[in-house]
């Protein structure tokens, strides 16, 4: 059936609204997943609040040049073949998805690269994005690394007082005898 050009244009002006809240894009050919894993991948980027679409990619180029991505950037040539989507405000949550969806499922989808806060990035850069930890990973790490020199200090300083106490106890001792 047929698409008519009014639901085309709805497509096209609601990708361009999405597209431009978010922080990255990435591009994946979904060839060879079954149903059952499609679904599961679905449901995972559900979870995570990252929207998770398949597209023509005659709508998709008419969106991104809409959002004024130049054609002579690499982020054309990756929509070639089936393509799906993922996207979200967060740069690396998508590709961090796919890739450990693709580690359990036979390395599918597979991803063709993506599109990151304004810049076209290939599979190998997207690959190097995901493995960067995650903004709670990272808070998480540097609070610890300053709680630790503190808790040194904390320990020192509590020897410290533990020391002068016992003197002071044995100076009393001493002289009540």
């Amino acid at each position: 059936m047929a698409v008519s050009r009014e639901t085309k244009e709805k497509v096209v002006a609601s990708l361009v609204e999405d597209l431009n809240g978010a922080g990255s894009v990435v591009f994946a050919d979904f060839t060879g997943i079954n149903v059952e894993d499609m679904t599961e991948l679905r449901n995972q980027m559900r979870e995570n609040n990252v929207n998770f679409t398949i597209v023509k990619n005659t709508l998709l180029k008419r969106a991104f040049s809409m959002i004024e991505v130049d054609e002579n950037e690499g982020v054309f040539s990756m929509m070639e073949g089936p393509t799906a989507l993922a996207y979200c405000a967060d740069e690396v949550l998508p590709i961090k998805i796919i890739r450990n969806f693709a580690k359990n499922h036979k390395g599918l989808p597979q991803v063709k690269g993506g599109f990151v806060s304004g810049e076209t990035f290939a599979l190998a850069k997207m690959m190097e994005l995901a493995d960067i930890p995650s903004r709670d990973e990272l808070i998480a790490k540097m609070l610890g690394s300053i709680s630790l020199p503190l808790q040194g200090f904390v320990s020192a300083s509590s020897g410290i007082i533990r020391k002068l106490l016992y003197t002071v106890i044995a100076i009393k001792d001493s002289r009540e005898n």
